[in-house]
């Protein structure tokens, strides 16, 4: 059997498990907000008329990108792309650990295996999954990250440096987070350099590594200034405070395990700056979103610290009883994600983890009620940037008017609205509304939209239906 088909053989079953699991917790009522987003982008993209002019931040793009390339296979429509992405890149960053484990760090067979299972069932990891592939990818990319700086220390050449940069582009362009682990990186690159390359060029140094992020970030910059849109999306909702106390829980889930990684190479330093170089970018990038919120769930603002550790055990010095002290301070590790994962107050891990445990939450069900009452209907008018779920639950965009198309820029421009249907979010009175459809016809909210009447309603959403139509 060649190698490739032993790593097709490896990763099939891999895949088709984490696929199951994301499957669980969606069957449970549990999908994340991004995959959502991402899943109604796609399919507004894929299955719609063509004429959509989006006019809310497409960053970041390669998660985007991805999605959209699974949504237009065959047989795609009724499977969530950034789902059935989320798992691909999940089976993929175990193996590249496996692999990297049991060829690069000399650990045997039984212990990368058991080593990769610890990394796979924390629930650190699992909950980074259930995300979307916006997450993973920054997983991912923080590895390499992590790999390439320590690699750096130690061989001072090109392609390690360029792993770097390879590792901070990769964050950078998958997930509006991974800006504040580029901007975190910024001193602890310092920390982690060969001082004789700090003395011979200390901006040559960083300039190398951050070029293409600079480069990348400067053109979608410069392309949404063009399109008048936004870089990163911004928050349609004040985000919820965070005690003190809940992020030094969360933190004390990754955190200590990454540190004990660090401070095994405290005798070497050319380990030992480099990898506490990793564990501070990290947590400088979790110190940043607290101030600036690109990341509304802490615990996710931590799952990077997972490649970090990986990144660790990979240069652990293969002296006796190595494998079993891994273990144990994994085992450890996930027991003490566990227990942070548990207390959490956070909303959406909560949610996470009530479906985890197959307690089914009835959180979607006024959505899909709506959906269900609109599965014969066409000429939908809806702000689809503004209710993803809405999207998520018709499952298709060909019965929808949206941006783009002349009846729906006409009416919120001005005009009286023509489409047979519009729905809209039911808006606590006096809260301001993000669906601009509702912005710009206020009498909505009171039934008073001449040539319209309310048809439908419930908790969440309130369908109008054209009058003599």
């Amino acid at each position: 059997m060649t190698r490739s088909a032993v790593w097709l053989a490896l990763a099939l079953p891999l895949f088709a498990g984490l696929l199951l699991w994301l499957g669980w917790t969606q069957a449970h009522g549990f999908t994340s907000p991004a995959v959502t987003e991402l899943w109604a982008k796609a399919i507004v993209q894929i299955d719609g008329s063509g004429q959509f002019a989006a006019s809310d931040a497409f960053y970041p793009p390669v998660p985007f990108a991805l999605t959209l390339l699974i949504q237009s296979l065959p047989g795609q429509s009724a499977a969530p792309g950034p789902i059935v992405l989320s798992a691909l890149l999940g089976a993929t960053i175990l193996l590249l650990w496996f692999r990297n484990l049991r060829r690069v760090a000399g650990i045997s067979l039984p212990g990368s295996l058991v080593t990769v299972a610890l990394l796979g069932l924390n629930p650190v990891f699992l909950r980074a999954l259930a995300d979307g592939p916006e997450t993973m990818l920054t997983l991912l990319g923080t590895w390499l990250f992590a790999r390439g700086i320590v690699n750096l220390r130690l061989t001072g050449n090109a392609p390690d440096m360029m792993k770097v940069a390879v590792g901070l582009l990769t964050v950078a362009l998958s997930d509006s987070y991974g800006l504040m682990i580029s901007l975190g990186a910024v001193p602890f690159l310092i920390v982690a350099a060969r001082p004789s390359m700090i003395a011979t060029s200390s901006f040559g140094y960083l300039f190398a590594m951050f070029y293409p992020v600079a480069a990348a970030v400067g053109s979608l910059i410069f392309v949404s200034l063009i399109f008048n849109s936004a870089l990163v999306p911004q928050l349609l909702e004040q985000p919820s405070p965070v005690p003190l106390a809940e992020h030094l829980l969360i933190l004390s889930g990754v955190v200590p395990v990454a540190l004990m990684v660090a401070f095994r190479h405290i005798l070497m330093p050319r380990l030992f700056m480099p990898i506490v170089a990793a564990v501070g970018t990290v947590l400088g990038a979790y110190v940043l979103n607290i101030f600036f919120n690109v990341e509304g769930d802490p615990l996710i603002a931590i799952v990077p610290m997972l490649g970090v550790v990986v990144a660790g055990l990979r240069f652990w010095p293969p002296v006796r009883l190595r494998e079993p002290l891994i273990i144990v301070m994994l085992a450890f590790n996930l027991m003490q994600s566990v227990l942070v994962v548990s207390n959490t107050s956070v909303a959406e891990t909560r949610d996470w983890l009530q479906a985890s445990l197959g307690r089914s939450s009835d959180a979607d069900d006024p959505t899909r009620q709506a959906a269900q009452f609109l599965r014969d209907k066409d000429g939908i008018m809806l702000d689809v940037e503004r209710n993803p779920a809405m999207v998520v639950a018709i499952g298709t965009a060909d019965r929808l008017v949206t941006s783009g198309q002349p009846a729906y820029d006409w009416a919120l421009e001005g005009g009286v609205p023509q489409a047979p249907y519009i729905v809209v979010p039911k808006v606590t009175e006096g809260a301001p509304a993000a669906d601009r459809v509702l912005r710009r016809f206020p009498e909505l909210h009171h039934d008073r939209l001449a040539g319209y009447d309310e048809i439908y309603g419930n908790s969440r959403w309130r369908v109008f239906g054209k009058t003599g139509f």
